[in-house]
This record gives structure tokens, sequence and C-alpha cells, in this order.
């Protein structure tokens, strides 16, 4: 591995006034009722008549759902709305993953209304790829990970054709890559070794479900499980928060050995543990400490909620994990295994500051990712106004021993 030398950037907020109208939500409200969906790109694109069920929590941003609910009606959709409890207690990250993320806890009766509708626009946290035992009508699902300022920023009206022209190029830059590299400030030290089977499989999987060879704005490194060795570190749970740096020994691509990270560090030692009999169609043996995926993320306006610490439940995890779509950052997932009928096992990290080496080649620098800095992506972004402001990142966060104390 190369040495790592610590060339993070500052940490980096925009400045953010929080928003206390529902007029300042209506003009990208109406936008996303009426624009198709593009993966991590929401649309409803409503056709009059149409019935659509919102379901959330008692978390969940109100001036949001106020936006919708005046936006939908006006497309002319039939709106019902399904209010639940939810988890209004929950702040702590490893507790929001258990009880929350992953987990199949609508009652009955919501997934009896589910299936009447043409649209579900969701922010009661339940992921649709991550949670077992889904009712088949799954497929008009659209999120509502938003809190009133993530949904005023300029993640929801960046231009597609920009976002398209950074996947493409990224992805030209490393895909069939023999050996691939990741080295992360946090201490994340990983080889990965691949053949062009291991490329293939992988593609004609998303070309399946997506119609490309990879994930819009969250392209994929095929993870070949038995040739892969190292270190992988991280302090952010994607859909929990911040903890205490966890550093995991990997060895033939899975997990061995658990050190530090606090509460979590404790939890996955003992899921390790608990579950190791779990399989997975895509592990190549039981257990749920294969790393399974590793996401490169490309958009550079997104970043966390502005006002996270007052946020708990559902909207936390939505204002928390909303930063991982973020340009340069490493999305990995580890696990995974279904337990019962409502939980399935899979613990998702984050690194910010990524180096990515690609048979020799630079694809990221320490959490840069270097299709911003095409002269072909550059072109694209011309027709939409300064590139130089467009490809901006417009976050960076503060890292314990790495960009802050």
């Amino acid at each position: 591995m190369p040495d790592r030398i610590n060339k993070a950037p500052a940490p980096l907020s925009p400045k953010v006034q929080e928003v206390t109208s529902v007029d300042t939500l209506l003009p990208i409200a109406r936008q996303i009722v009426k624009r198709p969906h593009h993966q991590n790109l929401d649309g409803l694109n409503l056709k009059p008549g149409q019935k659509v069920l919102m379901i959330v929590d008692s978390t969940n941003d109100r001036l949001v759902q106020e936006a919708f609910e005046i936006a939908i009606p006006e497309a002319g959709g039939k709106l019902e709305k399904i209010m639940l409890h939810g988890y209004p207690d929950l702040k702590e990250p490893v507790e929001l993953v258990d009880a929350m993320f992953s987990r199949n806890w609508w009652p009955d009766w919501v997934w009896a209304a589910v299936k009447k509708a043409d649209i579900v626009f969701q922010g009661a946290m339940l992921k649709t790829a991550h949670t077992p035992n889904l009712p088949a009508a799954t497929r008009s699902f659209v999120d509502m990970e938003w809190t009133a300022d993530l949904l005023a920023s300029n993640y929801e009206t960046f231009p597609i054709q920009v976002r398209d022209a950074i996947d493409k190029s990224a992805w030209q830059s490393y895909v069939y890559a023999k050996d691939v590299e990741l080295i992360d400030l946090e201490g994340t030290e990983l080889r990965v070794k691949l053949t062009k089977a291991d490329w293939d499989e992988d593609m004609v999987r998303m070309k399946k479900r997506l119609g490309l060879p990879y994930m819009p704005s969250h392209l994929n490194i095929p993870f070949a499980f038995k040739n892969s060795e190292g270190t992988l570190a991280a302090s952010s749970l994607t859909f929990g928060g911040i903890v205490p740096r966890v550093k995991m020994t990997v060895k033939g691509g899975r997990v061995t050995e658990v050190i530090g990270g606090g509460g979590y560090g404790d939890t996955l030692r003992r899921s390790f543990e608990q579950f190791s009999h779990l399989t997975s169609p895509r592990n190549p043996e039981p257990g749920v400490n294969w790393v399974s995926t590793f996401g490169i993320c490309t958009h550079p306006k997104a970043r966390r909620a502005a006002f996270l610490d007052s946020l708990r439940g559902s909207a936390r995890i939505h204002g928390h994990a909303f930063g991982h779509r973020r340009s340069g950052v490493i999305h990995t997932a580890i696990g995974a295994g279904v337990v019962d009928n409502t939980y399935k096992i899979i613990r998702h990290v984050d690194q910010y500051f990524t180096t990515i080496i690609a048979d020799g080649k630079k694809v990221m620098d320490q959490g840069h990712l270097l299709a911003l800095d095409d002269p072909e992506v550059h072109k694209v972004a011309e027709k939409y106004g300064d590139p130089g402001q467009l490809l901006a990142e417009e976050w960076i966060p503060a890292v314990s021993g790495v960009n802050a104390p």
C-alpha cells in the first residue's frame, strides 16, 4: 500500500437558513411530484387520478409533508396519509440502525393499504432494498428522505445530465480494473483483486435491474469475496450517525477481527457470532461478516441535514444518511442475512477521505472524485452554468483525527 499523507481538506458546510414556511418548499415539491424517478433522485411521475399513499411517522419533517400534501392534489393525485408513531425517542446511532433500518416494522393494516395505492410515498424509515419479506407491490415505492433544508438544497435542482456525465466519467476510469486499492485517512487499507468475470457478473445484474452497468450516483466496485485483504476503518454509520472509530481486519472478503468502535464494535462482534449461520444468495458461505458492497458516490451537492442535532427517529436517519451520497464518499456494506420475517442483518459504513487506485491509476484522491475535474464533464456542466460552481463540493464533514480534533 502507498504511504498515507494527510491532504484532507478542512471541514466545509454551506450557510443554511432554517426553513420556516411551506412556501419555500413548494416549487421543488411540485417538480418532484411531476418528474420521472431517477435512481437517487426521486420523482413521483404522477398522472392525474393516481392514488398516492403517504406513509410517515411522528419524527418526519412536518413542512416536507405539508409541501407534498399541497403539490400532490394540485397535480391531480388522490392523496391518503398514514401517520405512524415511529421511534421519536431514538437518537443513538446503533439503536437507530437496529431498531429501525432494515426492519419491516409496519403493521399489517399498513401493508394492506399499500396494495391499494398506485404510488407509495414513504418517510417512515424503511429501505426496500434491505427489508425482508416485503409485499409484492413495491415497484411504486418512492422515499421521502428529506428534512426541510435538504429538500430546499442544491441537490434536488442539480442537472441530471451533469450527474450522469460524472457517473460515466468515473465509471470509465476504473471499469475492468484487475487490482483496486482503497486507502482512507481513517485507517482503511484494502486491496481487491478482480477478474473480467467478476465485472461481467456484476454488470449483468445491474443492467437487469437498472438498464445500466452501474447504479447512477452510487457506482459499484464488484467485491470478489475470496480476493480481498486489508483493514476497513470507519466512524460513520450510514443509517445511524457518528460512532467511535472501528477498525476491521478483512481476510478473504470477510471481517475476521473487530477493533474498537464502542457500542457499534460490540454490536458487530456479537452479531458476527450470533448470526454466523445465516446465509445470503450473494455470499459464498454462511455468516454476516462478509464485506458485500463498495459504492462510489458521485453527487457534489449532497450533504447532511444542517440541523441534525435536533432530529430523532426516521428524520435523524434521513438527515445523516443523505450525506453519504456526496461525491467521493465510499459506502460500504457488511452482511447480510435474514434473521426472521421482519429483520435483516446488514451494516453500512462510510469513508470520507479515500484514495482509490485502479491498476495504478487514481480514481479518487483523499475523498475528491477526479471525474469532477474531467474536461468532458465540464463541457456538459457549461450548458447549465459555471462548471466551477456546479462541480464544487458544498460539504466536507469534520472527521475526528483526520481534519478535526
